[in-house]
């Protein structure tokens, strides 16, 4: 049987059990028989598309910290997330043996970022990567079997059949669920903790109330985001009181013993995080400090962190992480979305990415719920509180937050809603014939959709919005290095006399057989000011406003490109391109390395050809004016920034914050060297 002919079997049962589980309930056997093999179907998509993946960004850097963590109880690489993730990814590779350096990292982000690049690749790489994915795929199934009992628990068979098909069909649920990534971790323990919670709300016994403990605590350890599972907690602990319809006891008091249980159940949580990091309030065993302290004033941390740190009421890492998590989700800068540059986040970025990212079947689904979920609402007003709440508050939440990077970030909120939609519909199916049927087609067309992006889940877009091959021109960061096998693929059938690869990530696509020669965002090459035949570009370069006049993609912004490799992850272009914003951009980075090296005159070689190459960049000027400054050429350096400062007043988006800050510290720096003595 084929795997299109087993996802028929499992839509057929469903229209079955939908129709007949009020006549002739299925025996517990069958059940569990239904569940293993939707498991299996999962798991066969996850494993399956994760061979065809190369490294992600990320990925390492959990990977190094996670192995250093159980190797050397370190947690200096990576604190700002959480270890429950990068633990499991590393437990397999333990009997490998592989080498680390125990001693603190003392390096920031960038440095561990290539320190974990180094390690990953310096080892017998393939197969673990390959152990971590297998490892970390302990969440998706988590979060397949979760879906299944509590669907069931709450709503019945029916609709447990037809949110966990949803499930293991939710392109985005895919795209993340083998990747060596905090966010189906978080995911799962954060549904873990809202369903444990439910439990002890209809039974008040002491081993539910321990078990929501220990859920939340793992939430805490998957991510900083899943601190809203908190506020989540109080306010379904007032819903509960407000919708008992028993007279014993009264609402108020009801409250007060929810709240308390709350009270309680964030104790435990805080006892699991501290049994998370080892029972150790510092990083390192050492006691070696954070290149980054909680308490940094450049992360302008708020004062309950400030109280949490005094009194050493939580890790040091997990309170550096937080307020590293705060400082980004605050920070206001330029966002692509829609084919657009906003000055920040727009409003409409998550209705933007869930009406984009979700299956069109999906979203039709979503509107014949929201007639069902009236009915529904008044059989089981509780658990469909139980339901909308924890969505509506983590949405809430994201919407609030001043930059979402993906769809990634809104998933703890996708199980809510997936089992809110099948209980809808399931409802409506009961009382109007047409759903009856609608239903099943509609899940069967969720799985086509789905099935039809294997394995480029990670650039999905649903078939309104002209499908993955179409949403590079929409979404931002559809590319974060997972498409390299299928580029070498795509070579192989499509032969390249001369072959040009331009990445925005930090490992050389040669390590997966690409033969291009290669040159990126943080690849020390140097780069033609023309180059000539087929030309690979990473489709974020594209997309990624942080990256200064456009420098490396400049030449493709305005063109179409002949071919698409991983939906739209690598876009492939032919012809000859004008590339000497990239060749300067090279030549100022191996300017930085020779002047952190102690070659000043081979860094001021480079300094002159970015110039030379690229000689309307401000960029280039300003750094050369920089180092003219640092050997003492104060004249010099002064008539660079000078000129650095005219091309960003001629510029059109000289207005636009990343540039405006730029203008701003050349004004200071021209301002203070005018009262330096000239050498």
């Amino acid at each position: 049987m084929s795997a299109l002919d087993l996802k028929r079997e499992t839509q057929n049962l469903s229209v079955k059990v939908i129709v007949s589980e009020s006549r002739a309930p299925l025996p517990p056997r069958a059940e569990w028989l239904i569940l293993a093999l939707l498991c299996t179907v999962l798991l066969g998509q996850l494993f399956l598309s994760a061979r065809q993946l190369s490294q992600t960004a990320d990925e390492p850097t959990h990977l190094y910290a996670g192995y250093r963590f159980l190797k050397c109880s370190d947690s200096t690489v990576s604190p700002e997330h959480p270890p429950l993730a990068k633990i499991v990814a590393a437990l397999p590779l333990l009997p490998m043996n592989l080498s680390a350096d125990c001693s603190p990292f003392p390096g920031g982000e960038i440095q561990q970022v290539l320190a974990a690049q180094a390690w990953l690749y310096n080892q017998n790489w393939r197969p673990a990567l390959d152990r971590a994915r297998v490892a970390v795929s302990i969440f998706p199934l988590g979060l397949c079997l979760l879906v299944w009992i509590a669907a069931r628990r709450m709503f019945g068979l029916a609709t447990a059949i037809a949110a966990t098909i949803l499930l293991i069909f939710e392109p985005n649920v895919l795209a993340y669920g083998s990747l060596i990534m905090t966010d189906l971790a978080v995911t799962c323990v954060f549904l873990f903790a809202v369903f444990a919670f439910y439990l002890w709300i209809k039974n008040r016994t002491v081993p539910f109330l321990l078990l929501t403990g220990l859920a939340t605590g793992l939430a805490l350890l998957s991510k900083h985001s899943a601190v809203v599972v908190i506020p989540i907690l109080c306010v379904l602990a007032a819903a509960d009181a407000l919708i008992e319809r028993t007279s014993q006891p009264r609402p108020w008091t009801r409250f007060l013993n929810n709240l308390l249980a709350v009270c309680l159940i964030c104790a435990l949580a805080i006892g699991v995080v501290w049994v998370g990091y080892g029972m150790r309030y510092a990083a390192s065993p050492a006691g070696a400090p954070l290149q980054q302290s909680p308490d940094d004033p450049k992360l302008n941390p708020p004062r309950f962190l400030l109280a949490l740190k005094s009194y050493r009421l939580l890790p040091e890492a997990y309170l550096q992480g937080f307020a590293t998590a705060l400082s980004i989700s605050g920070h206001s800068g330029p966002a692509f979305l829609d084919g657009k540059i906003y000055p920040h986040s727009p409003w409409f970025s998550v209705p933007f990415y869930l009406l984009i990212r979700n299956t069109p079947a999906m979203l039709a689904l979503f509107l014949i719920a929201s007639l069902g979920m009236v009915a529904v609402f008044r059989k089981r007003p509780r658990e469909v509180l139980f339901l909308l709440i924890p969505a509506a508050i983590f949405l809430a939440a994201c919407t609030r937050s001043s930059m979402i990077g993906g769809i990634r970030y809104l998933l703890p909120a996708f199980p809510f809603l997936l089992i809110g939609a099948a209980a809808g519909c399931v409802e409506l199916s009961r009382r109007i014939r047409w759903v009856r049927y609608a239903l099943p087609s509609l899940i069967l067309l969720h799985a086509l959709s789905s099935l039809h992006t294997f394995p480029n889940y990670l650039s999905y877009a649903n078939e309104f919005w002209g499908g993955s091959a179409n949403a590079y021109k929409l979404l931002p960061w559809l590319d974060t290095g997972q498409a390299y096998p299928e580029a070498k693929a795509y070579l192989e059938r499509h032969p390249a006399e001369n072959c040009w690869f331009i990445t925005g990530w930090q490992w050389d696509p040669k390590f997966y057989g690409v033969p291009c020669q290669t040159f990126g965002l943080f690849l020390p090459s140097e780069i033609p000011p023309r180059v000539r035949g087929t030309v690979i570009v990473s489709s974020t370069l594209l997309t990624d406003v942080r990256l200064p006049e456009g420098e490396l993609a400049a030449p493709f912004k305005n063109l179409t490109p002949k071919d698409k490799i991983g939906g739209s992850a690598l876009l492939v272009y032919e012809g000859d391109f004008d590339t000497s914003l990239a060749a300067a951009k090279s030549e100022r980075d191996l300017m930085v390395r020779a002047a952190s090296a102690g070659q000043p005159g081979v860094a001021l070689m480079h300094a002159k050809k970015a110039v030379e190459l690229a000689p309307n960049s401000p960029l280039s000027h300003t750094y050369y004016s920089a180092l003219l400054a640092q050997i003492g050429q104060l004249e010099a350096a002064r008539a660079e920034a000078g000129a650095a400062k005219k091309l960003l007043l001629q510029d059109p988006l000289k207005d636009e914050p990343g540039r405006k800050k730029s203008l701003d510290q050349l004004e200071t720096w021209i301002a203070a060297s005018q009262s330096a003595p000239g050498k």
